[in-house]
């Protein structure tokens, strides 16, 4: 996971007091953010009782069900991280609304980690419901934000056999 051990360096160099966890899922990343003593609210519409007790009453993370598109921002963040959901958004929405939410609710000069498939990543190729981004819908946003880094990598997914997931990520930071 060469994502996670990028999340994991950015928590250690910058080291956010508050993270958001946009769609979850599996919550990988919350458990990561939480092990350095962040305080993470992790956001899904999945029921958290599918999740074992000891994420349910870990003292730094509170979940929150709700869809990304019903979630009220009330909490000012250090880092967001939008791993693998900006694909099943339309782009107005993603870019409009959901940077904007975004951007009014991270700390000045933190930062936001965004994942999405490349056009020849298998979800992608494979599913007619989901949309295209590339990095300059994301420098050409009118927010603020700088780009601190970005790259694409190849995630092969070992229970689906000669499927290849090709994913880029870029990390804006609000200035």
């Amino acid at each position: 996971m060469q994502w996670a051990k990028l999340v994991s360096e950015l928590i250690q160099e910058h080291e956010p007091q508050r993270i958001l966890d946009l769609k979850a899922r599996k919550w990988y990343f919350s458990i990561l953010a939480a092990s350095y003593g962040a305080k993470v609210d992790v956001l899904d519409d999945v029921d958290n009782a599918e999740y074992p007790d000891y994420l349910k009453d870990h003292p730094n993370i509170t979940y929150y069900k709700w869809k990304v598109e019903d979630f009220e921002f009330k909490e000012k963040y250090d880092f967001i991280i939008v791993k693998h959901i900006v694909m099943y958004y339309p782009k107005d929405y993603v870019l409009w609304t959901l940077m904007n939410n975004i951007y009014k609710h991270l700390t000045k000069n933190w930062l936001c980690f965004i994942t999405y498939h490349l056009p020849d990543s298998y979800t992608i190729t494979n599913n007619t419901d989901v949309y295209q981004y590339c990095l300059d819908d994301f420098k050409g946003l009118k927010w603020k934000f700088v780009v601190k880094d970005f790259w694409n990598y190849t995630n092969p997914v070992s229970w689906e056999i000669n499927k290849e997931h090709h994913v880029e990520y870029v990390v804006l930071s609000r200035q």
